[in-house]
């Protein structure tokens, strides 16, 4: 400091030190307005003062500007979005404008969830196949839509003639369990089968303990297998059974890795049918995210669960018509077996347009 003083005067500053190879790097400055300044002009010391000064500056937009990046790439997905729909609906209205009982149609689509492409292209649909006299009609023209809707689904679940496996995946709190016990219950009084049941959860906190306590009261077989020896003996314990429900643990995709390998097997003749369990309280982009995890798996159908906490249905069609799979059941709350509903592509399409439960 006396020396930094000395050549720069009482009022000189430091600006930052720094350890090198034994020695110590000191920058320091003098206001060049201060007592110590020069009166002839500005010093070296306030030159380099002014230049840390722009540094700091620019640093600080470029930090700015990573922090905006991330808020910019969203300012321009909704754009993208925007624009998209625009599109959609500058296409539409070039043949000569949107009918009142359509634009309604279209508006309520939306409110229940379907997104604006899709939406679009169902009314778009619907005005080809749309004679005057019912676009006169919302209700008829809303008929219509909802047909459209179911046509734009796939066909009706289809069991395997020789069912052995039932395996049921997704993400953890959909309601796999449950949705696993209401089916035993159906298959042991409707369809009069055998039944055993193996669940790999063993990684949520009293997730085999509650299916423990369903297969005690229907006096169903239990095996926990948390690796594939164990899910091989479990296979081997339930050979003479009809059929065999197995519950996953939902962690994500390299759970259902001895699935896979089941699939693959070349030793046992077990025909596997593998269903994706979905909440409809779930977001689309979740529901979308799960299709895509779990696609590895190759599940055959869906089942949506929680529809009596959901209040827009739309994801639901959104999933279906993007996936192209049937769906098999819906459950509507908690009671077991009552709240399971089959579902076709009409009840579908009527739940959705609706956006309610019958």
């Amino acid at each position: 400091m006396e020396k930094i003083k000395t050549d720069l005067g009482p009022d000189a500053v430091v600006l930052s030190t720094r350890k090198m190879k034994g020695k110590i790097e000191v920058i320091a400055a003098r206001d060049q307005f201060g007592p110590g300044g020069s009166e002839g002009g500005p010093s070296e010391g306030a030159d380099m003062v002014d230049f840390l000064k722009t540094e700091l500056g620019q640093v600080k937009t470029l930090i700015r500007d990573v922090r905006r990046e991330g808020e910019i790439q969203a300012e321009l997905t909704e754009l993208k979005e925007t624009v998209g729909m625009l599109i959609e609906i500058l296409g539409i209205r070039k043949k000569g404008g949107l009918p009142p009982s359509l634009s309604k149609a279209y508006y309520h689509l939306l409110s229940v969830g379907i997104s604006k492409k899709r939406a679009c292209a169902l009314i778009e649909e619907t005005r080809g196949s749309c004679p005057p006299d019912v676009l006169r009609d919302d209700c008829r023209t809303m008929g219509v839509v909802e047909d459209a809707i179911r046509r734009s689904l796939t066909p009706t679940y289809r069991p395997p003639k020789k069912k052995r496996l039932c395996a049921f995946v997704g993400p953890a709190g959909e309601g796999k369990t449950t949705t696993l016990a209401k089916l035993a219950v159906r298959s042991l009084a409707g369809e009069n089968r055998s039944l055993g049941v193996i669940t790999m959860d063993t990684y949520r906190i009293g997730g085999a303990e509650q299916l423990k306590i369903y297969t005690d009261i229907m006096k169903v077989p239990m095996e926990v297998a948390s690796g594939k020896e164990e899910f091989d003996e479990a296979l081997k314990k339930f050979a003479g059974k009809d059929t065999i429900l197995i519950d996953t643990p939902g962690r994500g995709r390299d759970d259902e890795k001895d699935l896979l390998k089941l699939r693959e097997s070349d030793t046992m003749d077990l025909p596997l049918e593998v269903n994706l369990v979905l909440s409809a309280t779930s977001s689309r982009d979740s529901m979308m995210d799960a299709v895509r995890g779990f696609g590895c798996v190759g599940y055959d159908n869906i089942i949506f669960t929680k529809l009596d906490d959901a209040r827009r249905y739309g994801s639901i069609y959104e999933v279906i018509d993007t996936v192209g799979k049937p769906v098999w059941y819906v459950a509507n709350g908690q009671s077991v077996p009552r709240d399971l509903r089959r579902m076709d592509p009409a009840g579908l399409a009527r739940l959705v347009a609706e956006n309610r439960l019958h």
